[in-house]
């Protein structure tokens, strides 16, 4: 597997994301992407305590239950990381997330949020997730669904595909994806060298 990933200040604002694509053992890998919400306060810390406890419970308990269990447990863990944190710091404080494990060419994912998922088979696109959103008029979205200390929906979205040798898997946050055309990430070289209106962060992994 060949992993890619880069993460960049947009002109407008600090760079609230955050991510982590960790290789667990040779055929297994935790990537999660973390989005800072907008409006709430301390974006940025919210963002790498929710990639860092989703990754920290992930591989603490990788063989003790299902992957569909395993990732939904630690969205639920990290959502009570964010309520701890929140309260300490006497602020309210969120992100959106996307979460893939990776096992042999299995790839199991959810997320919460506007944070996408894609998949290239072929160099055809396919986005995996469906953004968590609720469009208010005047070209501003609300997020349904993130991780922000209050407690999780019972249905976290949980799905499983299986990818061919040579695939690659995509995790961006919107910063990116509203800027740059979808197939500009199936390019060799990243898209590193573009002025970002909004932070943006793209993970890249070649099956």
């Amino acid at each position: 597997m060949k992993i890619d990933s880069f993460s960049i200040e947009g002109k407008h604002n600090s760079n609230e994301d955050s991510l982590s694509v960790l290789q667990i053992i040779d055929d297994k890998i935790i990537a999660v992407l973390a989005d800072g919400m907008g409006g709430l306060t301390f974006g940025k810390e919210a963002a790498d305590l929710i990639v860092s406890t989703i990754t920290t419970f992930v591989c603490e308990h990788i063989n003790k239950m299902t992957v569909s269990d395993l990732l939904i447990k630690a969205l639920e863990f990290a959502d009570k990381a964010v309520s701890k944190k929140s309260l300490e710091m006497h602020s309210k404080m969120g992100a959106a997330v996307a979460v893939a494990f990776i096992e042999d060419r299995d790839i199991h994912y959810t997320w919460l949020g506007n944070v996408r998922i894609y998949i290239s088979d072929h160099d055809e696109m396919k986005q995996l997730s469906t953004d968590h959103t609720l469009n208010i008029g005047y070209g501003k979205y609300l997020l349904t669904r993130c991780i922000k200390g209050a407690g999780l929906r019972d249905d976290i979205p949980y799905q499983c595909q299986k990818a061919n040798a040579g695939s690659s898997l995509f995790l961006c946050t919107d910063g990116l994806y509203k800027q740059v055309k979808v197939n500009q990430m199936l390019d060799k070289a990243l898209p590193t060298n573009e002025e970002y209106e909004d932070d943006a962060t793209l993970i890249r992994i070649v099956l």
